[in-house]
């Protein structure tokens, strides 16, 4: 049975403006508030490592929550960290294959480096149950120390938010601190469900860094706003590009996700993979953007290969109607395309990107995708107001060494963007207390 405890028609807007309250904020909470209490923090520790060697390879949003995990362990907390890490899947897969593929013994490694043996106690062997009891059991009064939960997707009750489960995690604490921005438009148990059983429930700084930071430049930005989207799925971003179109003044969109707007104008995309359900509400989308005036830029030209894994037999060419044959797949947009991109994004005062503009961790199809990053470094020195989300736009950025210019970089892809959409998140929703919750 599902869990959640949230009101859904809430304007976002208040929401976000509720969560930045100063009562909210656990750093001016007085000295001895979190003395001796179970404090569970929910991260966002789902990092890549690196398959061979099993050390975490960007370690950017663990660096990000060190300052909340050290406020509440300077604060006398006893501090339980809990985060997901990968895709298991527990209906499929027993216990001993997913901790040899998505344990999160990388991430207890690097904490062991950052906070010190004295400080971190390593990692549980699970995230409920005896094991998890114990391991937080071992946190005693006055022990300034902290431990691990070992990857709450190995339990298939965080990803359906149980019932069960959430109230299992919520026995371990008596405080509960969300301050994964990057998981806060799930619906699991480990980020909303275990809010109905831990009435003391509070945004970290991180979180609230993150929302005063977008939501001041994303609500009410200097214009005019220019937004770059790419990726592989219009089904995750068709809502925000409907939504973007009524607020920005320019669209971009690239990656593989464009091949679908382009299918749905007409033109023959070859082997590219497209959603033919999304044709429909593309054409929609795109109409609507026409009639109000914002310029929605799609692929003039693209990189074209034979294959998606490797270059082979590539070439660039215009897209045009019917003109591409089969056994061909777009990798990535071309030149005119960047230039175009480069151009329109320029005019813009507000700038923001989230996705690749092609299959960009193939050496031969990331063109263009450093192309807009230098294109928003760019901006960047210019005055523009510059912001990324999402995983592989920020890799991208920092790869080329471009990020020391951009205004913000955010923690979060797919929570950026709903922040923007104005719908959903429900992480941060269920952090507020509603009105039937203040009566009991």
């Amino acid at each position: 049975m599902a869990v959640s405890n949230y009101e859904t028609q809430r304007p976002l807007r208040h929401v976000v403006r509720d969560l930045l309250a100063p009562e909210l904020d656990i750093a001016t909470k007085s000295a001895d508030y979190f003395t001796g209490k179970r404090v569970l923090l929910r991260v966002d520790f789902n990092v890549p490592v690196d398959d061979a060697t099993g050390i975490v390879t960007d370690s950017s949003r663990i660096k990000a929550v060190l300052p909340t995990i050290k406020l509440l362990l300077q604060r006398g907390s006893r501090l339980i960290l809990a985060s997901h890490f990968g895709r298991p899947e527990p209906k499929k897969q027993t216990r001993q294959q997913m901790a040899a593929l998505y344990s999160l013994r990388p991430v207890a490694a690097l904490l062991q480096e950052e906070l010190g043996s004295g400080a971190f106690r390593g990692l549980a062997a699970d995230c409920i149950g005896p094991d998890a009891e114990a391991a937080v059991g071992g946190l005693q009064p006055g022990q300034v120390r902290a431990v691990l939960l070992e990857n709450t997707r190995f339990h298939a009750g965080d990803t359906a938010n149980s019932q069960d489960f959430a109230r299992a995690l919520a026995a371990l604490c008596d405080v509960f601190v969300n301050d994964a921005f990057g998981v806060v438009h799930r619906d699991q148990g480990s980020v909303t469900g275990i809010t109905s059983f831990v009435p003391e429930r509070y945004p970290g700084p991180l979180i609230r860094r993150e929302l005063a930071e977008l939501a001041d430049r994303l609500y009410d930005p200097v214009r005019p706003l220019g937004v770059v989207l790419g990726g592989a799925k219009v089904a995750d971003k068709i809502g925000v590009v409907a939504a973007l179109v009524e607020v920005a003044d320019v669209v971009a969109v690239g990656g593989r996700m464009a091949f679908t707007l382009l299918a749905a104008t007409g033109v023959s995309v070859g082997s590219t993979q497209i959603e033919e359900d999304w044709l429909e509400p593309c054409r929609h989308m795109m109409s609507r953007a026409a009639e109000r005036g914002t310029r929605l830029l799609l692929p003039s030209d693209v990189l074209w290969s034979s294959s998606l894994e490797r270059p082979e037999h590539l070439d660039t060419t215009g897209v045009t109607p019917l003109t591409l044959d089969c056994c061909r797949y777009g990798v990535d947009i071309g030149p005119e395309t960047m230039d175009t991109f480069r151009r329109e994004l320029l005019t813009c005062r507000t700038i923001f990107w989230n996705g690749p503009m092609g299959k960009f961790e193939v050496p031969e199809f990331s063109a263009g995708t450093v192309a807009v990053a230098r294109t928003l470094d760019e901006a960047s020195q210019s005055g523009a107001v510059t912001i990324i989300g999402g995983g592989d736009s920020v890799a991208a950025v920092t790869a080329a060494g471009l990020s020391t210019h951009i205004t913000h970089i955010s923690t979060g892809g797919g929570a950026s963007l709903e922040l923007i959409e104005g719908k959903g998140m429900p992480g941060l929703r269920t952090l507020l207390r509603t009105e039937s919750q203040e009566e009991q």
